[in-house]
Order: structure tokens, then C-alpha cells, then sequence
């Protein structure tokens, strides 16, 4: 679940570049003749840039369904908190296992303990005869 939260968290990262460089490629496609030629030598490291993170968003959503940056933050938000839960579910059983491998430790000690006195008792008793 955490490489998910990971991944979500990436794909997010990336989501929100694109929106921010969208843009550029939105303006670059409405030009044309030398105002785009203009545009393109003005803004080549930022339609370089958009390039790129397009790129990735297609390799991300090569169905082209590409979901808000918001839907995105929900999701990630639900997973970490079902992370949580699920961290805090797994430190209960921990602590209680735990405190059943203690016990388990004190009867075994204590069950060594009366045998061993036993067997004193019992070497007493042949002595004794």
C-alpha cells in the first residue's frame, strides 16, 4: 500500500506540472506562421518542458483517460488512512503477541522451575531411604 501511496504521489506530481505547462502547448496549437515560429523560438524551454511531461502523462494514462489532480489527492488521502488504520490494527497485535510470547516464557520458566523442584524432592526422598 505504501508503493501505491508512492506511485499516486508521483503521478500527482506529474499531473500537476502538466496543468501548469498545458498552457503552452494550448496557445503553440492556436498559432500559426510566423507567430508560432516566434512563440516557439520565445518559449522553447518551456514547450520543452511541456513536451516532456506529456510525454509521461501519456505513459501514464496510455488510454488517455486522465484523472484530476484532486480525485488523485482523494485517493491518496483514503490510502493513507487506511494505512494508519491498518498501522495501528497491526501494532495491537504486535503488542499483543507479544505479551503472549512473555507469558508464554513465564509458564515455561515457571513449569521448569516445579519440575526441577520436584525432581529435588524426589532425590531427597531416595536419599532419605
Amino acid at each position: 500500500m505504501k508503493t501505491e501511496i508512492e506511485d499516486l504521489e508521483v503521478e500527482l506530481k506529474v499531473l500537476k506540472k502538466y496543468r501548469e505547462m498545458k498552457h503552452y502547448g494550448e496557445e503553440l496549437k492556436a498559432l500559426s506562421g510566423r507567430s508560432e515560429k516566434k512563440y516557439r523560438r520565445d518559449y522553447s524551454v518551456e514547450l520543452a518542458e511541456y513536451g516532456k511531461v506529456r510525454t509521461q502523462v501519456l505513459e501514464l494514462y496510455p488510454s488517455g483517460h486522465i484523472p484530476t489532480a484532486e480525485n488523485l489527492e482523494k485517493s491518496i488521502t483514503t490510502l493513507r488512512q487506511k494505512l494508519s488504520a491498518m498501522n495501528i490494527e497491526f501494532n495491537q497485535a504486535d503488542k499483543k503477541s507479544r505479551e503472549l510470547s512473555e507469558a508464554t516464557r513465564t509458564i515455561e520458566e515457571y513449569l521448569r522451575h516445579e519440575q526441577s523442584r520436584d525432581q529435588q524432592q524426589k532425590r531427597k526422598r531416595n536419599d532419605l531411604e
